[in-house]
Protein backbone atom coordinates (compact mmCIF):
# COMPACT_ATOMS: atom_id res chain seq x y z
CA UNK A 1 0.00 0.00 0.00
CA UNK A 2 1.19 3.50 -0.83
CA UNK A 3 1.94 6.01 1.72
CA UNK A 4 -0.32 9.03 0.95
CA UNK A 5 1.99 11.21 3.05
CA UNK A 6 5.06 10.02 0.04
CA UNK A 7 2.34 10.72 -2.77
CA UNK A 8 1.17 14.17 -1.85
CA UNK A 9 4.57 15.31 -1.19
CA UNK A 10 5.80 13.80 -5.24
CA UNK A 11 2.24 15.24 -6.37
CA UNK A 12 3.60 18.78 -4.95
CA UNK A 13 7.03 18.59 -6.46
CA UNK A 14 5.24 17.69 -9.55
CA UNK A 15 3.12 20.42 -9.92
CA UNK A 16 6.28 23.16 -8.99
CA UNK A 17 8.39 21.26 -11.54
CA UNK A 18 5.37 21.49 -14.00
CA UNK A 19 5.03 25.42 -12.82
CA UNK A 20 8.90 26.20 -13.05
CA UNK A 21 8.80 24.59 -16.37
CA UNK A 22 5.57 26.86 -17.39
CA UNK A 23 8.08 30.03 -16.48
CA UNK A 24 10.91 28.99 -18.14
CA UNK A 25 9.64 28.62 -21.59
CA UNK A 26 11.72 30.44 -23.87
CA UNK A 27 9.50 33.24 -24.86
CA UNK A 28 7.97 33.75 -22.25
CA UNK A 29 11.54 34.04 -19.95
CA UNK A 30 12.76 36.69 -22.50
CA UNK A 31 9.82 38.48 -22.15
CA UNK A 32 10.25 38.31 -17.90
CA UNK A 33 14.13 39.63 -18.66
CA UNK A 34 12.96 42.47 -20.99
CA UNK A 35 10.50 43.58 -18.53
CA UNK A 36 12.19 43.46 -15.35
CA UNK A 37 15.33 44.99 -16.89
CA UNK A 38 12.88 48.10 -18.30
CA UNK A 39 11.06 48.62 -14.86
CA UNK A 40 14.11 48.04 -12.72
CA UNK A 41 15.57 51.18 -14.33
CA UNK A 42 12.43 53.05 -14.20
CA UNK A 43 12.45 52.07 -10.53
CA UNK A 44 15.73 53.02 -9.83
CA UNK A 45 15.75 51.32 -6.58
CA UNK A 46 12.51 52.97 -5.21
CA UNK A 47 9.07 51.37 -4.25
CA UNK A 48 6.76 51.52 -7.30
CA UNK A 49 3.39 50.50 -8.23
CA UNK A 50 3.14 48.20 -11.32
CA UNK A 51 -0.04 47.09 -13.53
CA UNK A 52 0.28 43.63 -15.52
CA UNK A 53 -2.03 44.27 -17.98
CA UNK A 54 -3.36 40.14 -19.59
CA UNK A 55 -1.32 38.69 -16.70
CA UNK A 56 -2.91 35.50 -17.25
CA UNK A 57 -1.63 32.42 -14.61
CA UNK A 58 0.29 35.02 -12.97
CA UNK A 59 3.60 33.69 -13.25
CA UNK A 60 5.23 36.86 -14.48
CA UNK A 61 3.93 39.14 -11.93
CA UNK A 62 5.03 37.01 -9.05
CA UNK A 63 8.41 36.32 -10.72
CA UNK A 64 8.91 40.27 -10.95
CA UNK A 65 6.46 40.52 -7.05
CA UNK A 66 9.60 38.44 -5.79
CA UNK A 67 12.58 39.75 -6.94
CA UNK A 68 11.21 42.93 -6.35
CA UNK A 69 9.45 42.86 -2.47
CA UNK A 70 9.02 46.65 -2.44
CA UNK A 71 7.14 46.61 -5.54
CA UNK A 72 3.43 46.53 -5.54
CA UNK A 73 1.83 44.58 -8.20
CA UNK A 74 -1.18 44.37 -9.52
CA UNK A 75 -2.23 41.64 -12.34
CA UNK A 76 -5.28 41.93 -14.47
CA UNK A 77 -6.86 39.46 -16.52
CA UNK A 78 -10.22 39.04 -18.16
CA UNK A 79 -10.17 35.13 -17.13
CA UNK A 80 -11.14 34.45 -13.83
CA UNK A 81 -10.13 30.84 -13.56
CA UNK A 82 -6.43 31.84 -14.55
CA UNK A 83 -6.51 34.58 -12.07
CA UNK A 84 -7.60 31.96 -8.86
CA UNK A 85 -4.29 29.89 -9.96
CA UNK A 86 -2.55 33.35 -9.60
CA UNK A 87 -3.88 34.27 -6.05
CA UNK A 88 -3.01 30.76 -4.95
CA UNK A 89 0.28 30.96 -6.01
CA UNK A 90 0.93 34.58 -4.18
CA UNK A 91 -0.26 32.87 -0.85
CA UNK A 92 1.47 30.06 -1.13
CA UNK A 93 4.48 32.14 -1.94
CA UNK A 94 3.82 34.44 0.85
CA UNK A 95 4.11 37.54 -1.47
CA UNK A 96 1.72 40.21 -0.03
CA UNK A 97 2.90 42.74 -2.61
CA UNK A 98 1.23 40.91 -5.81
CA UNK A 99 -2.35 40.62 -6.39
CA UNK A 100 -4.63 39.92 -8.59
CA UNK A 101 -8.52 41.15 -10.20
CA UNK A 102 -10.51 40.11 -13.23
CA UNK A 103 -10.80 42.91 -15.22
CA UNK A 104 -11.42 44.18 -19.20
CA UNK A 105 -8.65 45.90 -20.24
CA UNK A 106 -10.55 47.49 -22.98
CA UNK A 107 -12.25 49.73 -19.96
CA UNK A 108 -11.12 51.77 -17.31
CA UNK A 109 -9.45 50.08 -15.19
CA UNK A 110 -9.90 48.79 -11.37
CA UNK A 111 -6.70 50.80 -10.10
CA UNK A 112 -4.93 53.86 -11.28
CA UNK A 113 -1.46 56.02 -10.14
CA UNK A 114 0.26 53.25 -11.54
CA UNK A 115 4.33 54.27 -12.44
CA UNK A 116 4.65 51.33 -14.50
CA UNK A 117 2.25 49.21 -17.09
CA UNK A 118 3.15 46.10 -18.62
CA UNK A 119 1.57 44.43 -21.71
CA UNK A 120 3.57 41.10 -22.94
CA UNK A 121 1.98 39.54 -25.52
CA UNK A 122 -1.54 40.24 -25.14
CA UNK A 123 -2.11 43.34 -27.26
CA UNK A 124 -2.27 40.86 -30.76
CA UNK A 125 -5.16 38.71 -28.69
CA UNK A 126 -7.53 41.80 -27.85
CA UNK A 127 -9.98 42.93 -30.86
CA UNK A 128 -9.95 46.35 -29.68
CA UNK A 129 -6.41 47.13 -29.07
CA UNK A 130 -6.84 50.88 -29.26
CA UNK A 131 -9.06 51.30 -26.26
CA UNK A 132 -6.68 49.01 -24.56
CA UNK A 133 -4.17 51.32 -24.97
CA UNK A 134 -6.08 54.05 -23.97
CA UNK A 135 -7.06 52.28 -20.62
CA UNK A 136 -3.30 51.37 -19.52
CA UNK A 137 -2.70 54.95 -20.39
CA UNK A 138 -5.29 56.35 -18.13
CA UNK A 139 -3.89 54.09 -15.43
CA UNK A 140 -0.82 55.50 -15.27
CA UNK A 141 0.23 58.61 -12.73
CA UNK A 142 1.38 61.51 -14.82
CA UNK A 143 5.13 60.73 -16.45
CA UNK A 144 4.49 57.17 -15.75
CA UNK A 145 5.56 54.60 -18.59
CA UNK A 146 4.06 51.84 -20.20
CA UNK A 147 5.83 48.71 -21.94
CA UNK A 148 4.20 46.57 -24.54
CA UNK A 149 5.53 43.62 -26.15
CA UNK A 150 3.89 42.48 -29.71
CA UNK A 151 4.97 39.91 -32.27
CA UNK A 152 5.96 41.63 -35.59
CA UNK A 153 3.74 41.52 -38.08
CA UNK A 154 5.79 39.79 -41.04
CA UNK A 155 7.19 37.22 -38.29
CA UNK A 156 7.84 33.56 -39.69
CA UNK A 157 8.60 30.63 -37.56
CA UNK A 158 12.18 29.10 -37.58
CA UNK A 159 11.49 25.48 -38.31
CA UNK A 160 9.81 24.12 -41.07
CA UNK A 161 6.39 22.74 -39.50
CA UNK A 162 6.01 25.31 -37.05
CA UNK A 163 2.94 27.16 -35.89
CA UNK A 164 2.51 30.31 -37.96
CA UNK A 165 0.62 32.01 -36.06
CA UNK A 166 0.60 33.43 -32.67
CA UNK A 167 -1.40 31.52 -29.51
CA UNK A 168 -5.05 33.20 -29.31
CA UNK A 169 -3.86 36.16 -31.76
CA UNK A 170 -6.71 38.28 -33.77
CA UNK A 171 -3.95 40.02 -35.88
CA UNK A 172 -0.76 38.55 -36.64
CA UNK A 173 1.41 41.77 -35.17
CA UNK A 174 2.27 45.40 -35.75
CA UNK A 175 5.15 47.01 -37.72
CA UNK A 176 7.35 49.59 -35.45
CA UNK A 177 4.88 52.04 -37.29
CA UNK A 178 1.63 50.73 -36.29
CA UNK A 179 2.33 50.68 -32.95
CA UNK A 180 4.18 53.90 -32.64
CA UNK A 181 0.95 55.70 -33.80
CA UNK A 182 -1.39 53.43 -31.52
CA UNK A 183 0.59 54.34 -28.83
CA UNK A 184 0.57 58.49 -29.64
CA UNK A 185 -3.52 57.93 -30.24
CA UNK A 186 -3.73 57.01 -26.63
CA UNK A 187 -2.07 59.81 -25.66
CA UNK A 188 1.54 58.18 -24.58
CA UNK A 189 4.72 60.22 -26.19
CA UNK A 190 8.50 59.83 -26.07
CA UNK A 191 8.10 56.15 -27.73
CA UNK A 192 10.88 54.32 -28.51
CA UNK A 193 10.45 50.45 -30.68
CA UNK A 194 13.49 48.06 -30.50
CA UNK A 195 13.09 44.26 -32.14
CA UNK A 196 13.21 41.13 -29.61
CA UNK A 197 13.12 37.73 -29.85
CA UNK A 198 15.40 36.39 -32.64
CA UNK A 199 16.55 33.03 -34.02
CA UNK A 200 17.76 31.17 -30.90
CA UNK A 201 14.79 31.92 -28.46
CA UNK A 202 12.52 31.63 -31.70
CA UNK A 203 14.23 28.04 -32.39
CA UNK A 204 14.22 27.15 -28.72
CA UNK A 205 10.65 28.29 -28.64
CA UNK A 206 9.43 26.61 -31.30
CA UNK A 207 11.15 22.73 -30.08
CA UNK A 208 9.35 23.80 -26.93
CA UNK A 209 6.08 23.82 -28.00
CA UNK A 210 7.17 20.29 -30.07
CA UNK A 211 7.66 18.92 -26.78
CA UNK A 212 4.93 20.90 -24.45
CA UNK A 213 2.97 17.64 -24.38
CA UNK A 214 5.50 14.87 -23.48
CA UNK A 215 6.55 13.37 -20.55
CA UNK A 216 7.67 15.79 -17.49
CA UNK A 217 10.98 13.99 -17.61
CA UNK A 218 11.37 14.84 -21.30
CA UNK A 219 11.17 18.35 -20.75
CA UNK A 220 12.88 18.56 -17.36
CA UNK A 221 15.61 17.43 -19.81
CA UNK A 222 14.90 20.18 -22.12
CA UNK A 223 15.31 22.69 -19.57
CA UNK A 224 19.15 23.51 -19.57
CA UNK A 225 18.68 24.09 -23.76
CA UNK A 226 15.94 26.56 -23.10
CA UNK A 227 17.47 28.26 -20.36
CA UNK A 228 20.89 28.83 -22.29
CA UNK A 229 19.12 29.77 -25.49
CA UNK A 230 17.61 32.72 -23.40
CA UNK A 231 20.81 33.51 -21.88
CA UNK A 232 22.50 33.98 -25.63
CA UNK A 233 19.67 36.16 -26.84
CA UNK A 234 20.23 38.27 -24.03
CA UNK A 235 23.96 38.33 -24.66
CA UNK A 236 23.31 39.35 -28.63
CA UNK A 237 24.41 35.63 -29.53
CA UNK A 238 21.49 35.24 -31.96
CA UNK A 239 20.53 36.59 -35.75
CA UNK A 240 17.94 36.69 -37.91
CA UNK A 241 14.90 38.63 -38.48
CA UNK A 242 13.32 39.49 -34.95
CA UNK A 243 9.74 37.94 -34.58
CA UNK A 244 8.80 40.79 -31.96
CA UNK A 245 9.51 44.17 -30.55
CA UNK A 246 9.24 45.92 -27.29
CA UNK A 247 7.83 49.34 -27.28
CA UNK A 248 7.92 51.92 -24.39
CA UNK A 249 5.93 55.46 -23.93
CA UNK A 250 4.87 57.43 -21.36
CA UNK A 251 1.82 59.37 -20.07
CA UNK A 252 2.40 63.08 -20.16
CA UNK A 253 3.70 64.55 -16.90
Amino acid sequence: MSDPRRTSIRARAAAALEERLALMAPSRRLRLALANEIVSAEAAGRPIRLLDAGAGDGLLSLALAKRHPDWTVLGVDLRGDLLEGARSRAEARALPNARFEQADITRPLPASGFDAAIALESLHEIPDDERALQALAAALAPGGLVVVQVPDRDWRPVLKGSEPTWREQVRQGYSAEEITAALHRAGLESIEVRPTYRTTAAVAQELRDRIKDSGLAIRALAFPFLAGAVRLERWGLTGGEAKAMVATARRPA
